[in-house]
C-alpha cells in the first residue's frame, strides 16, 4: 500500500507540472502557434485533445470496472493512477469513478480458496 501511495503521488505530481506549467499558462497557447515553439509544445499538443475528451476519466472507469468485474489488483492499481491523472487534469467525473472502484479492488480481501 505504501507503494501504492508513492506512485499516486508521483503521478498527482507529474499531473499537476503538466497542469500549471504545459497546459494553463496564458501565452501557451501563442507560443506554441508559432513555427518555432519551444520542445513542449507538441506535448500541449496531445495532452489537450486528450483531457477535452474525457480520456483519462474513459480509461480510469473502464479500468476500475474491469478490475471490479474480474477481480484484477492490476487493473485497480491502473485505475487509481490514471485516475488520479485525470482529476488533476479536468477529468474529474469519470476519474473519480475509475479512481474508487479501483480502490474498492485493492482494499477488499482475496478470493477464498475454492
Amino acid at each position: 500500500m505504501v507503494m501504492l501511495g508513492v506512485a499516486v503521488a508521483v503521478v498527482f505530481a507529474i499531473a499537476l507540472a503538466a497542469r500549471f506549467f504545459v497546459v494553463e499558462p496564458r501565452a501557451a497557447q501563442l507560443v506554441c502557434s508559432g513555427l518555432d515553439g519551444p520542445a513542449w509544445c507538441p506535448i500541449r499538443k496531445v495532452l489537450v485533445p486528450v483531457y477535452t475528451f474525457q480520456v483519462f476519466g474513459a480509461i480510469s472507469m473502464l479500468a476500475g470496472a474491469f478490475a471490479v468485474l474480474r477481480w484484477r489488483t492490476a487493473w485497480g492499481v491502473a485505475a487509481i493512477l490514471v485516475g488520479a491523472a485525470g482529476m488533476v487534469l479536468y477529468n474529474v467525473e469519470m476519474a473519480s469513478v475509475g479512481t474508487i472502484l479501483g480502490l474498492i479492488t485493492v482494499t477488499r480481501l482475496p478470493r477464498a480458496a475454492s
